[in-house]
């Protein structure tokens, strides 16, 4: 399978085409290319077999688009893992490498890279490289309540979470207590003693239990 289509069936999954039906609008804004380039692609993933169309609601991935796309996350998540823990990339650094590495790794490659890294079971932000249901049971920092407490699970793969939470040495497996919510939005919570404002557009992608 080429790069092009990998990226197409990851993109389709990532925006939640396992369950739901995704526009073509919403393919494109995540690729950042054209509508019709991505009509063209999606008429051959249909034929492969790949994704399910409908007119006017969208696509949806088959159990082999499903199977395909969670190949290719746990490839990108092994790199992903290795940069970090191996070469000692910074995690906000590292999808933009991860991107280019999946589509390069034989099955013999990523069984050694996995066997090398003693099986990892989630990548560096906290997302599973196996088990997808973290996509539709997650809870974000901002649905949480005042005086509750929390564990930080995952975070996006988006440079600005992932820097800030550096920051603010925020790690997966933090436990926390959300302490106050402003008219704005913002959050401001307890680590080890000490309060941490979180902004309402960055506590939406902090994924907590």
């Amino acid at each position: 399978m080429t790069g092009n289509r990998e990226d197409y069936i990851k993109a389709i999954y990532e925006l939640g085409g396992e369950k739901n039906r995704i526009g073509t609008k919403d393919i494109a804004s995540a690729l950042k290319i054209s509508q019709p380039s991505v009509s063209e692609m999606l008429k051959k993933l249909v034929e492969e077999g790949y994704i399910e169309y409908k007119v006017y609601k969208g696509v949806k991935l088959t159990e082999k688009g499903r199977k395909e796309a969670l190949h290719i996350k746990k490839r990108h998540l092994l790199w992903e893992v290795f940069l970090v823990e191996k070469l000692g990339y910074d995690w906000e650094d590292v999808h933009e490498e991860a991107e280019v590495l999946e589509h390069i790794t034989s099955p013999q490659l990523e069984e050694r890279l996995e066997k090398y890294l003693d099986y990892p079971t989630i990548c560096p932000h906290g997302t599973p490289l196996e088990d997808d249901s973290y996509i539709f049971n997650a809870t974000s920092l901002d649905s949480m309540l005042e005086g509750e407490n929390a564990i930080i699970k995952r975070l996006e793969d988006e440079k600005g979470i992932l820097r800030y939470s550096k920051m603010m040495s925020l790690n997966i497996g933090d436990t926390i207590k959300i302490i106050d919510k402003d008219l704005k939005g913002n959050i401001i919570i307890e680590k080890d003693g000490e309060n941490i404002e979180i902004r309402e557009d960055l506590a939406n992608k902090i994924y907590v239990k």
